[in-house]
């Protein structure tokens, strides 16, 4: 099968036609989500793991008191994913949550507002919010895949997450039609930078908003 000669590709990511599709959806709202995506532990790459462990001190006020060991965050070590910087990855483990509609959330997610500890923390310390937030959960909805050898990449939306697959996701409806990127045009340029988001808005003929 012959590949599409139509592709965008931007700073070697190809920019995958889940995102490039018009939706009437914008970005939902903590306080309406409860941070749902945050309903498990998130892979994370194991120079990461270590930057938040290293600023444990400062990441474990904004926790629930049970939650404060920093031996008890992440779980799971793997080495095989060239994906990832390192090569090497962790998870962060799940707590039981009742108050959560999942039921469970990610060791991180604050009961009280739904908020990250790690971002909460590094602001109120000076800090980017996502300067150690996970790279996942800084880029969700959207997702990098990487092929086996770890170097072809494409940008593209998470679909497949459980929330779509139920109705939901990191979107409530709206009016007006706009391409997927344009939603979570943050997220995209966390990716792409802000240079490469504006180049795929004049690839498209859609005004950035960044």
């Amino acid at each position: 099968m012959n590949e599409r000669t139509d592709r965008i590709t931007i700073k070697d990511w190809l920019i995958d036609d889940s995102l490039l599709e018009k939706k009437p959806i914008m970005r939902c709202e903590i306080g309406e989500c409860k941070g749902g995506c945050c309903s498990d532990g998130v892979w994370v790459d194991m120079g990461q793991a270590q930057a938040i462990l290293e600023h444990a001190e400062m990441i474990a006020p904004y926790m629930p008191p049970e939650r404060r060991n920093k031996e008890t965050w992440f779980a799971e070590h793997y080495n095989d994913d060239k994906s990832f910087p390192s090569g090497e990855y962790i998870g962060t483990t799940t707590v039981v949550d009742e108050t959560h509609p999942g039921g469970t959330t990610c060791v991180f997610l604050r009961p009280e507002d739904r908020y990250c500890a790690i971002q909460a923390a590094s602001l109120a310390d000076g800090m980017p919010g996502w300067e150690l937030k996970p790279h996942y959960c800084c880029m969700f909805p959207l997702v990098d895949e990487y092929d086996e050898s770890g170097i072809a990449k494409r940008l593209m939306l998470d679909s497949e997450n459980s929330l779509f697959e139920h109705g939901g996701g990191c979107y409530k409806d709206a009016t007006t039609l706009q391409p997927v990127f344009q939603v979570y045009a943050e997220e995209t340029s966390m990716v792409l930078g802000v240079d490469g988001y504006r180049d795929l808005c004049r690839r498209t003929g859609v005004t950035p908003r960044l």
